[in-house]
């Protein structure tokens, strides 16, 4: 099989040969990532072999990128965001410590310059099956077009990801423990779950209406995008990708992901969901709601149970990602870990000293971590 990376020199070259398996991708090319995620700056290419094509995103430093493109983000900034959650002083301490002499480190030794693997802009990810035996060809066609960076594979689920993950540590490349992530599996009749249950029945009642994803218009967008903001930026993070009305327009447009939302009686959208499929799995992504709304009206809850009942009927995997740890456990998830995977043979030996760190420290203290915190 012939790999074809595909980036801004040959776009227009190579037009003829590429299969954009979504048009969204060929927007992607054609215009700045800013567009999207107003706090990401990064290069896009993509990597096509037949009928499959993954993104890449290449990083030079851009140390202010949202966490889906910056691994300086990810394990410094966001982790200092995370703070407040931790409750035990010692965790603290030590977290203050770490980023501290890591924000140091990780500047002096060019961490930031990546180049991420399938990264479709989103924290959840499926790997394609494939790559368990196109790895090889991958790290070396790669390794070849960006001499001078790490090869990143984020969230390689432990699961869902298994034989890839196997895979990644027979090739070489360097495995950790990212976060804990919660998966709903058809055996586990989640359904018959009493939380589930109570979701489902508070469903039916609803006086809202369910909007399907072909009844959506270009004007929701903006609703969409302020209702995202309102829960994963102004109540969580600002390192959490931002994405635009222009994002949630070209997604709705091109069937990025699958979207359902609650509309009010007044005509207003109060919540939405979305997800996309990928080889019989279900992954969760943009979610929002409005949190002037009642809690009584279970906005999230509806959101979930909407989830859940779909993923029930096509009996799909359903990975919902990480945080909410009780409230999904009460529904009858599994958590399971997510994997970082770095190859960083080809770099000079101080290019690799940050990895070494970073993955002795997560392996060895995040799952302790992950227990004592719930995260």
């Amino acid at each position: 099989m012939a790999l074809l990376i595909i980036d801004e020199h040959n776009f227009q070259t190579k037009i003829d040969e590429i299969k954009f398996t979504n048009p969204f991708l060929k927007e992607l090319f054609i215009r700045e990532s800013a567009c999207f995620v107003s706090n990401l700056k990064t290069k896009i290419a993509a990597l096509q072999c037949d009928d499959l094509m993954c993104l890449l995103t290449i990083n030079e430093a851009e140390y202010e990128n949202a966490l889906i493109c910056s691994p300086y983000t990810t394990y410094i900034t966001y982790a200092l965001d995370e703070l407040k959650k931790f409750g035990k002083p010692w965790i603290k301490l030590l977290m203050l410590f770490y980023t501290g002499i890591m924000s140091i480190v990780f500047r002096l030794t060019q961490f930031n310059r990546v180049v991420q693997v399938n990264n479709n802009l989103n924290s959840l990810i499926k790997h394609p099956l494939l790559f368990s035996s196109l790895l090889p060809e991958i790290t070396a066609a790669l390794i070849k077009k960006y001499p001078s960076h790490a090869i990143l594979f984020f969230r390689v689920n432990e699961t869902l990801d298994a034989a890839f993950l196997a895979e990644l540590k027979k090739n070489k490349y360097d495995t950790f423990p990212d976060r804990a992530a919660h998966i709903f599996l058809p055996e586990k009749k989640f359904l018959q779950r009493s939380h589930s249950k109570r979701d489902l029945s508070l469903l039916r009642n609803t006086s809202y209406t369910v909007v399907l994803h072909e009844a959506l218009t270009a004007q929701d967008a903006e609703r969409l995008a302020d209702l995202y903001r309102l829960l994963f930026i102004d109540k969580h993070s600002t390192c959490n990708p931002i994405y635009t009305a222009d994002y949630f327009q070209q997604a709705i447009k091109h069937h990025w992901h699958h979207y359902t939302a609650l509309r009010n009686s007044a005509g207003q959208i109060d919540a939405f969901i979305s997800w996309f499929e990928s080889e019989k799995i279900m992954l969760c992504g943009p979610l929002g709601y409005d949190s002037e709304v009642d809690r009584k009206m279970g906005l999230y809850r509806q959101l979930v149970a909407l989830c859940l009942q779909y993923a029930n009927e096509h009996q799909f995997i359903f990975n919902m990602g990480g945080g909410s740890d009780e409230f999904k456990l009460n529904r009858g998830s599994t958590q399971v870990l997510e994997y970082t995977a770095i190859y960083y043979k080809h770099l000079p030996w101080y290019r690799r000293i940050p990895w070494k760190i970073l993955s002795f420290a997560c392996n060895k203290l995040l799952k302790k971590i992950v227990d004592e915190s719930h995260l």
